[in-house]
């Protein structure tokens, strides 16, 4: 006779009992132990890795967080082809418009500095559920909002908590994995990742022509309610809890030493002005490529796949390539890469070659640099530091979003109808990091 579960006990996922290998061991003291000053608790599994990077964690939990990171960029990118018609729609101007992904952005940055300390002191899986519980219910509000204001406000909320998958993610990831191996997830954690921005467009310019731009938060809404039932089913813990985590004094010396932090802070930058430049072509682009080039709005999201492809490519080629060059050199073959396509867009304004298949070829190019920059960065940042990692990825994502926030909102300041300010935001964000990267010098010791 099978033994009888004790009264409200749940059954642990079936993959938590698989986890036992030569790799793994049972603790002796509870359910976690100390890797390199971060613990793992397997869910009352009681089972823990000896070695970090190691290879028995469970296929779904990055699958999980890839899933999360997806629906969190669909946020931005589903809705995208109907911006150009939102200023019709609510009787509003486009700079106004605009302010639904600049203060989206900004928010999402600026509430990293929150979740990052949040999940130290609770631990990931609480922090990453209830962000996702309050992404769903902002969600829902930006598809009922009956005015702009409405929709400004609810889109900055939705950003508040969306941003919780981001940071708590990245911890979690760094939680489980080092070195070449955190490289290796990164880079195909930007590949998966970097589907949504691809077919994000396409199917929301689909949705928009057939249902209107509401129905695009109601497919959004369904895609975190699957996803946040599946966290909750299957995420583990991936750390133990810290009580003093959001202590003042602990907060304030963790923060100021990882922006006193010179390796940790150039490489951050140099992400964030990366960034910058391609939600420059996010916000800008189908203002260009619709309003004034004549892409049908359900055709605009073939150009951005191929641009968001493109960085799927850069991902793949870091991900074979980090064995073979390095971490650092491939990092500085993804800026080089940048640099030299911030010139392109500019390059075919002055010649008169502006086209949507041109200016697709110039912001391709950008993103692939952005494939080994951003599998390589987080990685050298993260490790430069002795702060939390918690904190410490918070400020890494804050920093990025940022960037790509104050980025927006100068391509809706300086919005006239041409094609100009985004490409002068692209060549400023190329200048940027180039000039970071040669100050702060991080790879120096």
């Amino acid at each position: 006779m099978p033994p009888r579960r004790r009264p409200g006990h749940r059954r642990s996922p079936r993959w938590q009992h698989r986890l036992e290998g030569p790799n793994l061991r049972r603790s002796g003291a509870g359910n976690d132990v100390d890797r390199a000053g971060q613990r793992l608790a397997l869910g009352g599994s009681g089972l823990t890795p000896t070695a970090p990077g190691h290879a028995k964690v469970p296929l779904i939990i990055p699958a999980l967080l890839i899933a999360g990171s997806a629906v969190s960029i669909l946020s931005t990118d589903l809705y995208v082809p109907s911006l150009p018609h939102l200023p019709a729609y609510f009787d509003t101007s486009a700079e106004t418009v605009q302010l639904t992904m600049s203060l989206n952005l900004l928010c999402f940055a600026a509430a990293q500095l929150v979740h990052g300390p949040l999940s130290d002191r609770f631990g990931r899986r609480p922090v990453l559920l209830a962000g996702m519980a309050g992404f769903l219910i902002f969600t829902i509000v930006c598809g009922l909002a009956p005015s702009i204001e409405v929709l400004i406000a609810a889109r900055a909320l939705q950003g508040v908590m969306a941003c919780a998958q981001a940071v708590v993610g990245l911890a979690i990831i760094r939680d489980l994995y080092s070195g070449p191996g955190s490289v290796r997830l990164l880079a195909a954690y930007g590949m998966a990742v970097a589907m949504a921005p691809a077919v994000g467009p396409l199917i929301g310019g689909h949705v928009h022509v057939w249902f209107g731009w509401r129905a695009n938060f109601g497919l959004l809404a369904l895609a975190v309610m699957v996803v946040t039932v599946l966290l909750w089913r299957y995420l583990p813990e991936t750390t133990q809890p810290d009580r003093e985590a959001l202590a003042p004094r602990r907060l304030g010396r963790s923060y100021g030493a990882l922006l006193s932090g010179r390796r940790y802070l150039g490489y951050s930058l140099v992400m964030a002005a990366a960034m910058g430049g391609l939600f420059a072509f996010i916000t800008a682009g189908p203002f260009v490529f619709i309003d004034r080039l004549g892409v049908a709005t359900n055709h605009y999201g073939l150009y951005q796949a191929v641009i968001v492809l493109a960085f799927f490519f850069g991902s793949l080629a870091a991900n074979r390539g980090v064995n073979r060059i390095g971490i650092e050199a491939l990092l500085r073959l993804g800026l080089s890469l940048m640099a030299a396509a911030t010139l392109v867009p500019l390059m075919l304004l002055v010649l008169g070659l502006e086209h949507p298949a041109t200016l697709t070829f110039g912001f391709a190019l950008y993103t692939l640099g952005m494939g080994p920059l951003f599998a390589t960065a987080p990685v050298k940042a993260l490790d430069a530091t002795p702060a939390t990692r918690g904190a410490a990825s918070a400020m890494l994502g804050t920093l990025q979003m940022a960037g790509a926030g104050l980025a927006a909102l100068a391509v809706g300041v300086l919005h006239d109808g041409s094609a100009w300010p985004l490409a002068w935001t692209l060549l400023a964000s190329g200048l940027l990091t180039a000039v970071i990267y040669g100050i702060a010098r991080p790879w120096k010791s």
